[in-house]
């Protein structure tokens, strides 16, 4: 199995993360930006002393999450009810390896009424994701196999850090779950380690005024959801006959991730364009503003000689939006012909963008 010590993302992903499909009208989607107790293992009865101001990590929980006071092991502790019930957002951290990867999951799963799972159907399933360049992630979401609806969930990361285990966690009914994943995935994108973490302080775990609220959107018809990853924020795919299916999606990472020209140049080495200068993609680049006041750097990534036809048939449309202090990715890759028939679609979405704060109350 690869190390421990590395922070991965850890999907028991047999059935992924299947996402409402059907979609034949345009779908408003929202998506936050920022059951049963889970008992801590036995054998490390004794959590981390520092105070929440002085805890190496340092986080901001969704503000859709109600916050709860914490416990002798939560050091944040939250939870977030819908019509099928209540999740628990827990953060917990405990010297060692506690007992290693397999056996906090089964144990786990074993807590959620779940099957247990061997030590090879874990390594199939491990996936690592850097969040910082000190830590790396396990994240698993543990679920039936056949995703009853009625059955628990737990979604779960687990980052080795400075000689402690963090548990990242939240367990609850399997629509519940479901549908926060997406918050949880950003909460885990913006933890602060170290120094920042230092900085942060509690205003990390307990201020909201710095809450960009929700990110919504209105997805234009014909656009299916798709299950994507736990990096996406939203996932799409486009169809139409004759053409492979095209894939969008929506992501969001703390600070400028590498700078413009880094992105750019990543994005057309995935479709096996070379490299621009800075002054090419200063050139490239087309602002759209829209009615929100947001801004976006809106770029057109296709093959354009006849070299760089033969190399590839697919094209990129991106759009990159910079707030609080956040980077966010909108991103359509797929055949040339299918993108290019979806340029109004794409606008139109950018056009919808917007942060909600209802509901929330700071």
């Amino acid at each position: 199995m690869r190390s421990y010590i590395c922070l991965a993302w850890i999907g028991v992903l047999t059935a992924s993360l299947t996402l409402p499909t059907g979609c034949r009208k345009p779908e408003i989607k929202v998506y936050d930006v920022d059951k049963g107790s889970i008992d801590p293992p036995r054998a490390l009865a004794q959590p981390s002393a520092a105070s929440a101001a002085a805890e190496p990590i340092a986080w901001t929980p969704s503000a859709q999450w109600k916050s709860l006071p914490p416990t002798q092991f939560r050091k944040g502790n939250y939870v977030f009810s819908d019509k099928a019930g209540t999740a628990e957002i827990t953060v917990t951290a405990f010297p060692g390896d506690t007992g290693g990867l397999l056996a906090n999951a089964n144990r786990w799963l074993r807590q959620a009424s779940l099957p247990e799972i061997s030590q090879e159907d874990l390594d199939a399933i491990t996936v690592e994701v850097d969040l910082d360049d000190r830590a790396t992630a396990y994240v698993l979401d543990l679920k039936a196999k056949s995703a009853a609806e009625a059955s628990n969930r737990i979604y779960a990361a687990v980052i080795p850090y400075q000689g402690q285990s963090w548990f990242f966690k939240m367990s609850g009914p399997f629509s519940t779950v479901k549908s926060q994943i997406p918050a949880f995935s950003v909460f885990l994108r913006g933890l602060k380690f170290g120094d920042e973490a230092t900085s942060a302080g509690s205003i990390a775990e307990h201020n909201h005024g710095e809450h960009l609220g929700d990110l919504t959107f209105t997805a234009p018809s014909g656009w299916m959801e798709s299950a994507g990853n736990s990096i996406r924020i939203a996932s799409y795919s486009i169809s139409k006959e004759g053409y492979p299916p095209a894939d969008f999606s929506i992501t969001s990472f703390p600070g400028d991730t590498g700078g413009l020209v880094a992105n750019v140049n990543r994005w057309r080495g995935q479709i096996g364009l070379a490299p621009w200068s800075p002054e090419k993609v200063a050139a490239a680049t087309r602002i759209l503003k829209n009615p929100a006041g947001l801004e976006f750097k809106v770029f057109e990534l296709k093959p354009e000689s006849d070299a760089e036809k033969t190399v590839s048939e697919e094209w990129i449309r991106v759009a990159i939006m910079e707030q609080g202090g956040k980077s966010f990715f909108f991103k359509l890759k797929g055949d040339a012909v299918l993108v290019d028939l979806q340029r109004d679609e794409f606008t139109a979405l950018l056009q919808s963008v917007h942060f909600s704060h209802e509901g929330h109350n700071h």
